[in-house]
C-alpha cells in the first residue's frame, strides 16, 4: 500500500508540474524553439530567461539571482504550464551571469537532451576589424541533461563554436549517413556578409572535427538589408544570418529556414533548399520572404499528429513579442505556409 501510496503521490507531483495555466497568446518568448518529445508525448517550448527582467522574474526564480533558459510544457500547443529553470548559468562561467542566452534549442540525440544557446561576454574583445562595430565574444555553447526540463550541465567553461568566431543561433542536424552537426550564424558585426557555417561533433556532441564548412550567406538574396544600425550606433555594412533550423523533406531535400532584416518590411523569415541534401548545398533560395513585417526567427518541428509546423515570434522588441505556429505543407521542392495556426496576431 505504501508502495502505490507513493506513486500516486508522484504521479500528482508531475500532474501539477504540467499543469497548463497559460495560453499561448500570452507567452512572452523571443526567438521560440519547440521541442516535440517522442519519448513523453509532451511539447517543451524553451526561452530565454533574465531576473533583470521583470516580467519573467514574477513568474520564475533563479537560485542565484543568474540568468538561465527557461522551458514551458504542453499537451495541445495552446495551453501551456509556468515556465521552470531548466539552466542556470553557473559561477565562474566564460560568459555574462545577468545577461539572458540566446536562442535556446533543445534537441533529442541518443537518449540525451541537448540545448544549444548563445552566450555574451561583453567585456572581452573577440576580434577588432576598422569599420565595424564591437567585436565582442559572443559564442554559441552545446549543453547536456538527461531530461528536457534539465538540469543542463556544460562539458566544459568553454563555447563550442569555433575560437575566435563571433556566432550566434547555434542549431542541430543530423546528415544522410548519421553524423551529427553543429550549425551557428556567423555574425555580421565580424564578417559584414553573415553566413550559415556547419561543424562536425563527436557523438556526444562534446567537441567539433574538423573545420567549418559555408552554407550560404545573407547576401545570396536580394531582399536582405544591407545596412544594420547596431546598439543604436550609426549604421554600418551589414547583413543579418538568423535563427537557422533545418528540415529533411519526403523528396531528400533540404530545407533551411533562416530570418535577416528586410529592406522595406523589417524582421522577416525566408527558406533556402538544398536539392543534393547535403549541407553543402548548392542552396537555392524563396525569392521573397515566407513571412515578414516583424516576424522571424522560426524553428520547424513535426507534432504527433503528423503535421509539419513553424513556431517563429512576432514582434522584435521585448515585451511586445509574442508566439505564433503556423502549419506548413511540403511538395517535392518546397514548402509553402498554409495558415497560422495558434498564436497571438
Amino acid at each position: 500500500m505504501a508502495f502505490s501510496f507513493t506513486r500516486f503521490a508522484l504521479a500528482l507531483a508531475v500532474a501539477a508540474s504540467l499543469r497548463a495555466d497559460l495560453h499561448i497568446n500570452d507567452l512572452i518568448v523571443h526567438d521560440p524553439h519547440i521541442l516535440a518529445d517522442a519519448a513523453s508525448k509532451t511539447y517543451y517550448l524553451y526561452g530565454q530567461y533574465s531576473p533583470k527582467k521583470e516580467w519573467q522574474a514574477k513568474l520564475v526564480q533563479s537560485p542565484h539571482g543568474r540568468a538561465g533558459v527557461i522551458a514551458y510544457t504542453s499537451q495541445d500547443l495552446e495551453h501551456w504550464s509556468e515556465p521552470k529553470l531548466v539552466f542556470e548559468i553557473p559561477d565562474g562561467f566564460w560568459a555574462d551571469a545577468t545577461d539572458a542566452p540566446w536562442a535556446p534549442e533543445v534537441h533529442a540525440w541518443r537518449g540525451k537532451y541537448y540545448l544549444f544557446c548563445t552566450f555574451n561576454d561583453w567585456n572581452t574583445k573577440l576580434d577588432d576589424r576598422p569599420g565595424r562595430p564591437p567585436i565582442t565574444k559572443r559564442q554559441t555553447q552545446i549543453l547536456v541533461s538527461d531530461s528536457p526540463l534539465g538540469p543542463f550541465r556544460p562539458f566544459a567553461n568553454e563555447p563550442t563554436s569555433p575560437p575566435g568566431t563571433m556566432a550566434l543561433d547555434g542549431t542541430f542536424f543530423v546528415d544522410a549517413d548519421g553524423a551529427p552537426w553543429f550549425i551557428y550564424a556567423h555574425e555580421w558585426i565580424q564578417i559584414t556578409d553573415g553566413s550559415f557555417e556547419a561543424i562536425r561533433v563527436t557523438a556526444d556532441l562534446s567537441k567539433t572535427i574538423g573545420d567549418p564548412i559555408v552554407l550560404f550567406r545573407a547576401g545570396a538574396v536580394d531582399w536582405t538589408k544591407r545596412e544594420i544600425r547596431y546598439r543604436n550606433g550609426p549604421p554600418v555594412p551589414g547583413i543579418v544570418t538568423d535563427g537557422a533550423s533545418l528540415h529533411r523533406m519526403k523528396s531528400g531535400v533540404l530545407a533551411c529556414f533562416w530570418a535577416s532584416w528586410s529592406k522595406d518590411r523589417q524582421y522577416a523569415e525566408s527558406i533556402a533548399y538544398s536539392d543534393n541534401g547535403k549541407l553543402e548545398g548548392p542552396w537555392r533560395h524563396e525569392p521573397a520572404p515566407i513571412l515578414q513585417d516583424d516576424v522571424g526567427h522560426g524553428s520547424v518541428f513535426t507534432a504527433f499528429d503528423g503535421r509539419l509546423l513553424l513556431v517563429i515570434h512576432k514582434y522584435f522588441r521585448q515585451p511586445a513579442t509574442r508566439v505564433q505556429i503556423y502549419e506548413l505543407e511540403e511538395s517535392p521542392d518546397r514548402i509553402r505556409v498554409k495558415r497560422q495556426m495558434l498564436g497571438a496576431p
